[in-house]
């Protein structure tokens, strides 16, 4: 009998009606496989195969089906990556969590697919406790202009890596959506801008570091260099080692009691801790058990999760989520290979240096970042040639007069009602703003965010006018002026606070040569502001996608 299905998630249903289900998947993932064998001398890497959830039931049959074929072929469980979602799931929870434990101990690894989509997703994440957790492309796709997207790809990021999994941003097509999974800190990206889908394994291309390097960030060598001075000299396991080997080194090193666990290649797999086998270490017969070889127990048995810092990525926000509550360490990782360990105590020690760097490098009165980190988002500017960028100075009108009038105590209430609208466009529209000093700020931004900063700062006069009224006496805003001195000591009339903005849009392509052009630039702008009597002089350099962009704004 021949059947005949438009597509495939029709033939899954058909077989599934059939109780042909689990044959069809088993057929399916022995082809995925065979084709894997034969790249294993081109790429390596795992092969990450999609399991129909109603088959899950069945994972005693599958994870024998699965060691069987990978001896056939010379694979390792490391090799094969399963992917879960929540579609078609029929087990119960506690039946979940066994299947998904059953396949972890024979060393497959596990991934949840299409992560944010589903209303159990946090469930299986906590179950699963996965090596991957797949990012759905509906949190992808249009992310550089979705400030909403970003700030929850960014959150499901932080969680994966306190829970010690590795993210994967599916669907990326863009340079820009890519640049905004750098910025998330995703670690993978699955989607068009690396390859399209290919039936045959001999077209897939064996490198893509030309296709992914337009929009990547400038590390920071500091916070590198910062995290390996707290590096702990501690023994890693490999996953395949016998459970007496791990005895034998807490036997060595009685105050060492958590050990991080790699498999074969390199990537960090969790950590055994001593809890996890205390009961059959000080059991009569616990070490004999251990080193019983016909019996096996190896690490895989006991590995749990634990957090996981790269090192390439900044590393202030995701201290501010594990430093309080990694109780037994963080993994520290470099391109996602495992680079080192970091105790408890250590990574505590990290957190305050980074706190003390921080408070160092803001402004004492608004808390924003000061000159330093504006430097870097300037040199930035230079290498991020492939997307648009913009850059802005912010200066308050006639603060002096304000202030000599009014006490500093006004002035820097004056300062701070400009900084929070300034921070609500950081909030909102993953802006960069950094405080100069005094009454200058900076804004910057990357992307597809620019479009619609540009158009928001048309505002940022207006707004902050508006509100800087209520600092004045009656009498003042009546007037709509004050009287102070210049510069030279002559009486004459000052208008209430405002602000002006000097704004420059880089297009795609355009390359400065240095930062000190940019400022320069920026500087000459404010003063033509100035002479025009605008809130904003805005100018493109490169060719302009959305000319309204350009010119002066009164």
């Amino acid at each position: 009998m021949i059947w005949a299905f438009p597509t495939p998630a029709r033939c899954l249903r058909g077989a599934a009606e059939r109780k042909r289900l689990f044959e069809v998947d088993c057929c399916v993932v022995a082809k995925a496989m065979a084709a894997r064998a034969r790249l294993r001398e081109i790429e390596s890497g795992s092969l990450f195969l999609n399991l129909d959830g109603r088959n899950l039931e069945h994972w005693r049959s599958l994870r024998t089906f699965l060691e069987l074929r990978c001896d056939q072929l010379g694979l390792g469980p490391h090799d094969i990556c399963i992917e879960l979602s929540e579609a078609h799931q029929p087990l119960e929870p506690l039946a979940f969590e066994e299947a998904v434990h059953g396949l972890r101990a024979a060393g497959f690894q596990i991934a949840i697919d299409d992560f944010g989509t589903g209303v159990s997703g946090m469930q299986m994440l906590y179950q699963a406790a996965p090596d991957f957790i797949k990012i759905d492309k509906f949190f992808i796709k249009s992310m550089p202009s979705d400030a909403k997207k970003r700030l929850l790809v960014g959150s499901i990021v932080d969680l994966a890596h306190t829970l010690g999994s590795r993210v994967i941003a599916e669907g990326v097509e863009t340079v820009e959506e890519l640049s905004c999974c750098r910025d998330a800190n995703c670690d993978l990206i699955q989607g068009y801008l690396i390859a399209r889908p290919a039936v045959d394994p001999s077209e897939l291309e064996s490198g893509y570091a030309d296709r992914i390097k337009a929009g990547a960030a400038t590390v920071d060598p500091g916070d590198s260099l910062m995290i390996e001075k707290f590096i702990e000299d501690v023994p890693t396991l490999q996953e395949d080692t016998l459970l007496a080997v791990f005895f034998d080194q807490l036997t060595r090193h009685p105050g060492r009691n958590v050990y991080p666990v790699l498999g074969p290649d390199g990537l960090p797999r969790g950590a055994v801790r001593e809890s996890d086998v205390k009961q059959l270490l000080h059991s009569p017969f616990g070490r004999d058990l251990a080193r019983n070889r016909s019996i096996g127990m190896t690490i895989n048995d006991f590995i749990r999760p634990i957090p996981t810092l790269e090192s390439t990525s900044p590393i202030a926000q995701r201290l501010d989520l594990i430093a309080d509550r990694a109780e037994d360490g963080v993994v520290v990782t470099k391109s996602l290979c495992y680079q080192g360990y970091l105790s408890s105590g250590a990574l505590l020690k990290l957190a305050n240096e980074v706190r003390l760097q921080q408070v160092a490098a803001q402004n004492p009165l608004t808390r924003l970042p000061g000159n330093s980190a504006i430097a870097g988002f300037l040199e930035q500017c230079l290498t991020h040639a492939a997307v648009p960028r913009l850059v802005a100075y912010i200066d308050i009108d006639h603060f002096k007069p304000f202030n000599d009038r009014y006490g500093f105590e006004m002035g820097d209430r004056a300062i701070l009602i400009l900084a929070s609208i300034l921070k609500s466009l950081e909030r909102d529209h993953a802006a960069f703003v950094g405080h100069i000093g005094g009454d200058d700020f900076f804004l910057g931004a990357e992307g597809a965010a620019c479009g619609p900063l540009g158009r928001i700062l048309e505002t940022i006069g207006g707004r902050f006018g508006h509100v800087a009224e209520s600092l004045y006496s009656p009498e003042d805003r009546a007037a709509g002026f004050i009287e102070g001195c210049t510069r030279d000591g002559s009486l004459t009339r000052f208008p209430l606070l405002s602000c002006t903005v000097a704004a420059l849009r880089l297009e795609p392509g355009y390359r400065p040569q240095t930062t000190l052009e940019l400022t320069t630039r920026l500087t000459t702008l404010k003063s033509l502001a100035r002479e025009h009597k605008a809130s904003l002089q805005m100018e493109t350099r490169g060719e302009a996608s959305d000319p309204a962009l350009a010119g002066t704004l009164g």
